[in-house]
């Protein structure tokens, strides 16, 4: 798996999301190419979360990579992705705040 399938899977949660978190801590995030993070594939991560399929804690940290990795384009969801990964100034995130949240982000 290379950097960016390794971003890829990351991103969607996808099921070897293990070995790319592998990929990505073994890799500079200046080195390579960048992964575009788009609101359809956001969306897909917020309505898992909502459907139980993942923990709202893994969530937070989801964002929390996302937002500080310099290889991940987050910039069509960054302000979403910056109330995840700051709940402390947003509140604490819940299934509730998650489905406004995915309102707002579809428009």
């Amino acid at each position: 798996m290379d950097k960016l399938d390794a971003l890829d899977e990351f991103a969607r949660f996808g099921d070897n999301r293990f070995e790319a978190i592998s990929v990505i801590t073994s890799t500079p995030d200046t080195q390579g190419g960048v992964f575009t993070l788009t609101q359809d594939v956001f969306c897909q991560v917020l309505q898992r979360v909502i459907d139980g399929e993942i923990d709202i804690d893994e969530l937070e940290l989801w964002a929390n990579v996302v937002e500080s990795r310099q290889d991940i384009d987050e910039s069509a969801v960054e302000g979403a992705i910056y109330a995840l990964s700051n709940n402390e100034q947003m509140g604490e995130l819940s299934i509730s705040t998650l489905k406004k949240l995915l309102e707002v982000t579809l428009g």
